[in-house]
């Protein structure tokens, strides 16, 4: 009995933390994906890529690698807001 109950509660707190790791990744993947649309919005408004850079805390050079997919995606007409930094 008493291995039952502590096998229960390992099983709970594991189900527990796996809950959680999958909040966070969420809240991640959430945070990327405003960066990606506040950079977008930014560069259709004509900023320059360091005011973007800074704004945004990224590298110049993932900037431009992130405003390059937009402009493929968006001349091909898939999916517009990319989705991976």
């Amino acid at each position: 009995m008493i291995n039952d109950v502590f096998l229960n509660r390992v099983i709970d707190l594991k189900s527990k933390i796996d809950k959680e790791k999958s909040f966070n990744s969420g809240m991640e993947a959430g945070a990327k994906n405003q960066k990606i649309e506040i950079l977008i919005k930014m560069y259709n408004k004509g900023y320059e890529l360091q005011e973007i850079s800074s704004v945004i805390n990224m590298t110049i050079f993932d900037v431009e690698n992130v405003i390059k997919e937009y402009e493929l995606r968006k001349k091909s007409g898939v999916n517009v807001i990319p989705v991976n930094i």
